[in-house]
């Protein structure tokens, strides 16, 4: 069944495709943008154990760098995607040199920090980022010439990257690597024991992470054309730590849903603005308190409980 998910996913996206629906083909799009921060989350978070709540930082460099490097160096679309999500790869590889020396609380409260000060200078550097009044003139993405800008073109582009990078997590947690990770996540001190560079595999873990929101944020920027910065403030990271909380922090497929899951129930909360952050953080808690194996595993759980009382009342 795990190898038909992918040509299922393909299918499905392509019968969305031939419904010629420009709603429901933009909604795929965005939830293609969200999966790749979220699945990087998911590494540092679910396999890892490591909490990070500055993730929406590294998502906003991506979309930042590649507009910037664009515009000032000139180089085609494609290549600022590259350009932008090695720096991005390089400053994530840092600052997990720095934040991994902290645990628990401390390491949240780093994180966080990073994601408002990242947030700040996008606001406040004016005559870079073009401050609360945004960036605009970023150009569409272009391939063979063609100029990928509209949705029905865009949707196979994020696709291909998004379904790349849940095949390169599902590899990076089935090699030995992956394992260092999971024995991180239960004990650091037997990790090192046998012999893994927990420090190391940590700063890997997080460069890995910064590269998928990276590429996330490089193709939101050419998909969308204009960047401000209120979608990258700390609210996105309490988003996509939701997606990982709903999806199952240890289950890449299990993120995908989580994605699709608060990607509609943010088209619900819509009318509630900026309080939305607020909805989101109550279902986070609601999540981790009463799913903490993730939102279908949940129902499973529950729908098991019921078959085995109705068996129970059956037999008695």
């Amino acid at each position: 069944m795990k190898r038909l998910r992918i040509p299922i996913l393909v299918g499905l996206l392509t019968l969305c495709v031939f419904s010629r629906s420009g709603y429901l083909v933009s909604l795929l799009v965005v939830i293609g943008l969200q999966a790749m921060p979220a699945i990087g989350l998911s590494l540092i978070a679910g396999y890892t154990g490591q909490i990070s709540l500055g993730h929406a930082a590294f998502y906003g460099l991506g979309a930042y760098g590649a507009a910037l490097i664009g515009k000032l160096l000139g180089v085609p679309a494609w290549l600022d995607v590259l350009l932008a999500t090695a720096m991005v790869a390089a400053l994530a590889w840092a600052i997990g040199w720095l934040v991994f020396r902290l645990r628990g609380h401390y390491l949240a409260m780093a994180t966080l920090a990073f994601g408002i000060i990242v947030h700040v200078g996008l606001v406040e550097l004016r005559d870079v980022t073009g401050g609360p009044n945004g960036l605009t003139g970023i150009p569409p993405l272009t391939i063979f010439g063609l100029a990928v800008d509209s949705d029905f073109l865009f949707l196979p582009v994020v696709w291909v990257v998004t379904i790349a990078g849940i095949v390169c997590a599902e590899n990076l947690i089935a090699s030995p690597t992956g394992l260092a990770m999971r024995a991180i996540s239960e004990s650091e001190n037997v990790a090192r024991s046998v012999g893994n560079d927990v420090q190391s595999v940590k700063r890997l873990v997080m460069m890995v992470s910064g590269i998928l929101c990276a590429l996330g944020g490089s193709l939101y920027a050419h998909y969308v054309g204009y960047l401000s910065p209120g979608p990258f403030d700390v609210g996105f990271s309490v988003k996509l730590l939701l997606m990982v909380a709903v999806g199952g922090f240890a289950d890449v497929w299990g993120v995908l849903f989580g994605v699709i899951f608060i990607t509609l129930i943010g088209e619900l909360l819509k009318p509630l603005g900026a309080y939305d952050v607020v909805s989101y953080g109550l279902l986070l808690v609601v999540s981790v308190i009463y799913c903490p194996n993730g939102l279908l595993r949940g129902i499973a759980g529950v729908a098991d409980r019921g078959k085995r009382v109705m068996s129970a009342g059956r037999s008695a």
